[in-house]
C-alpha cells in the first residue's frame, strides 16, 4: 500500500489501515499526524506541540527572535514562536517478554508492535520538541541491556526506529532484569516512557519502580493489554499455551472465565494501587483500540513537569 494522502489517512484511526503499514515510521507518522489533526480541533487547541511556529514580524518585536535563515530562503521577516530549548532528558523503555508477542484477532498489532509504533510516534514528538531522547530494553538471548544514550540530533530519529525495527519478544520474563538494568543505568533524573503488559509475578519489579521514584526519576506507565486478555472472550475448549514458559493446558472457558476476569481485575487494580502510591501516570493501552489516550496523558504529563 501506498500513501500518498495523509489527510485521507488522519480523519480517524482505522486500525485496519495500521495493519496494513508495515513500515515502523509510517505507522508512527500515521499515529503522530492523526494526534496532531485532532488536537488542533480540540480543547488542546493553541497549545504548540511543534518544535516552532512562525508569524510575520511587526514593528516592535525582539529582533532576536527574528528568523534569518527563514528571512534568507523567501525574504520573509518571520518571528519564531513557542521554540523552546530544555534540558529534559527522555528514556524509551519497552519490555521483550514472550508474553508481548501476542495478537488477538482484534488487534492492529501484538503487544510488542503496537508498544513499538507508540514508542517511535513519541519519540517523534519528543525530538520535535527539541527533547533529548534514548532507549533501553532487552533482546532475546541478551545479557546486558540494549542502551541509547539521550539525544537531541537530527539523526537520533533514524538511530532510534533502526533499534526498534530489530527488537523482538520472546523466551522467558525479563521484565524484572530490564528494570534493574534501568536502575542502574539512568544516573541524571530523566522521564521514563515504559512499556509492557506487565505481566511478570516478581517482588523486583515494585522494587524497582520504588526506587526509579526514590532517585526522582518520573515514570510514564503505558500497560499494553490485549482484547482477550482483559474480557476472555473464547467460548470453545482449547488448548492454552504459555508464550513465555512454552506451558500447555486445556482449558474449558465457560467454566474458567468468572474465576480468570476476577483475578485479572485484581491483577490491574493491584498495579493501579502501586503506581497511584508512588505518583506515577499509569495508563492502560488496548491492542484493538485507537492510542489517543497515550498521547494524551504523555502531553499533560510533559507539560505539567516543564
Amino acid at each position: 500500500m501506498v500513501v500518498r494522502d495523509h489527510e485521507r489517512l488522519i480523519d480517524r484511526f482505522d486500525p485496519k489501515v495500521m495493519s496494513m503499514l508495515h513500515s515502523l515510521d509510517l505507522r508512527a507518522r500515521y499515529i503522530v499526524e492523526g494526534f496532531l489533526h485532532g488536537l488542533h480541533k480540540s480543547p488542546f487547541h493553541g497549545i504548540s506541540v511543534e518544535f516552532s511556529e512562525y508569524r510575520d514580524y511587526q514593528p516592535g518585536d525582539d529582533l532576536r527572535h527574528l528568523d534569518w535563515q527563514l528571512y534568507a530562503r523567501s525574504n520573509r521577516l518571520c518571528i519564531k514562536k513557542y521554540t523552546q530549548e530544555t534540558n529534559v532528558r527522555m528514556y524509551v523503555v519497552i519490555d521483550t517478554s514472550g508474553s508481548m508477542k501476542y495478537r488477538g484477532r482484534n488487534a492492529w498489532g501484538s503487544k510488542l508492535e503496537v508498544s513499538k509504533t507508540l514508542a517511535a510516534a513519541l519519540t517523534s514528538m519528543m525530538l520535535r520538541q527539541n527533547d533529548a531522547v534514548g532507549l533501553l530494553t532487552m533482546d532475546e538471548g541478551s545479557v546486558g541491556a540494549e542502551f541509547i544514550q539521550p539525544s537531541q540530533k537530527p539523526s537520533q530519529f533514524g538511530l532510534l526506529l533502526a533499534h526498534l525495527q530489530q527488537i523482538s519478544a520472546a523466551g522467558g520474563p525479563r521484565l524484572d532484569d530490564l528494570l534493574q538494568h534501568v536502575v542502574r543505568l539512568i544516573h541524571r533524573r530523566s522521564i521514563v516512557l515504559f512499556f509492557s503488559d506487565l505481566l511478570e509475578d516478581s517482588p523486583g519489579i515494585r522494587d524497582s519502580f520504588q526506587q526509579l521514584r526514590f532517585l526522582g526519576h518520573e515514570c510514564l506507565v503505558f500497560q499494553v493489554l490485549d482484547q482477550d486478555e482483559i474480557e476472555f472472550p473464547f467460548t470453545d475448549s482449547a488448548v492454552f499455551r504459555d508464550l513465555e514458559s512454552g506451558t500447555r493446558r486445556m482449558v474449558n472457558p465457560a467454566a474458567a472465565r468468572d474465576r480468570y476476569l476476577s483475578q485479572f481485575a485484581a491483577f490491574l487494580d493491584d498495579y493501579r494501587d502501586l503506581f497511584r502510591s508512588l505518583e506515577m501516570p499509569h495508563c492502560v493501552v488496548r491492542t484493538d483500540r485507537e492510542p489517543w489516550q497515550a498521547l494524551t496523558l504523555f502531553l499533560n504529563e510533559r507539560r505539567r513537569l516543564m
